[in-house]
């Protein structure tokens, strides 16, 4: 658990806070908990504000802020979207009075919580204004976890919950959720909402009770490819056709799969590490992680030629040349002499 979220629990409030980072889990689990923690249900309507900075300038939040409680002890202030301590361009425009949050910043109310959330990588530091911030208001890191930090998140909330899960399965979930914690932990307490008896989840529970993005089947139908699972690959094949699933949509995915895996290959001979690769492409490290197992499996050339390939059947499907879903068939039978032996 973040550690601020200790202290909200406890009541242990600060009387600004900064949440930056694009992680809508940490995000959206610590307006939960402030809004828990702060606020009674019924002044709930009279007592908490949320504003998009994109839509009201920080001087009407600021009033807000110094508006006397209705009906309770304390009020509570979201603000969003905080362009003008970034270097992104907005197409907003509203003008903002920086001076009234500069002020506020130094003599906050006793009885208002602001909370500014940035869903950005960073702020921009060279301004008067970021650094004042930083220095006044407790911050809440909500960045997107690592594959190390995703799996320490799993593993806090089964043992809070007095749950088992074994080591395979916690890795199942991470892979079937693309490392993303939001779907991870939702799709977490769906399980354990199902095992609530036993109290134990095992890779075949996961496997069952996980559901799959269509980006998920297509990584899952490559793996089973290179494992030369032709019968899997077909299985997961038909299974997206019954879900009305597009074959031109499934092949842009395959396509895109294999950019990424012939951007990895390219860039491993290169000497950088898998976070560097993930920094550089701009994707998940868990989707580099998956890539680079799966670029293993192909030389550099053999990717290329595959790329060129789908590049052929993608303009053969929008001229209406052949059968769809059987060109996309075919490839996949073709596709396991492609890999490397």
């Amino acid at each position: 658990m973040i550690a601020e979220w200790k202290k909200i629990e406890k009541k242990q409030f600060a009387p600004i806070y900064l949440i930056i980072g694009t992680e809508d889990y940490i995000i959206n689990e610590t307006k939960k908990r402030l809004v828990a923690n702060i606020l009674d249900t019924e002044d709930t309507d009279f007592n908490y504000a949320n504003f998009d900075l994109d839509e009201t300038a920080i001087e009407q939040v600021i009033e807000e802020a110094e508006t006397i409680p209705f009906f309770g002890d304390c009020r509570l202030i979201v603000a969003s979207n905080p362009s003008f301590l970034t270097t992104e361009k907005t197409k907003s425009k509203i003008e903002h009075r920086t001076a009234r949050l500069e002020d506020y910043l130094n003599e906050p109310v006793d009885y208002s919580i602001l909370v500014i959330i940035a869903r950005v990588e960073k702020l921009d530091e060279r301004k008067k204004l970021t650094k004042l911030l930083k220095k006044q208001a407790t911050i809440v890191d909500a960045k997107r976890p690592n594959d190390a930090e995703l799996r320490k998140w799993v593993q806090s909330a089964i043992k809070n919950n007095d749950f088992s899960m074994e080591i395979p399965a916690i890795e199942r979930l991470m892979e079937l959720t693309g490392g993303q914690l939001t779907t991870a932990m939702n799709e977490l307490d769906k399980l354990m909402l199902y095992k609530l008896e036993s109290r134990e989840i095992s890779v075949a529970d996961v496997e069952s009770l996980v559901v799959r993005s269509l980006e998920q089947n297509i990584f899952l139908l490559l793996d089973k490819m290179i494992a030369l699972d032709i019968s899997g690959a077909l299985s997961i094949y038909y299974d997206l056709l019954k879900q009305k699933e597009e074959p031109i949509k499934i092949l842009a995915l395959i396509a895109s799969q294999f950019r990424l895996l012939t951007q990895i290959k390219l860039l491993e001979k290169q000497g950088f590490s898998q976070q560097q690769v993930a920094q550089k492409l701009k994707v998940h490290p868990f989707r580099v992680k998956i890539g680079a197992r799966q670029a293993k499996s192909f030389s550099y050339e053999q990717l290329t030629a595959t790329l060129e390939r789908l590049a052929e059947m993608d303009f053969e499907m929008k001229t209406g040349y052949g059968d769809k879903a059987q060109k996309l068939e075919w490839f996949l039978f073709s596709l396991q002499d492609q890999r490397v032996k």
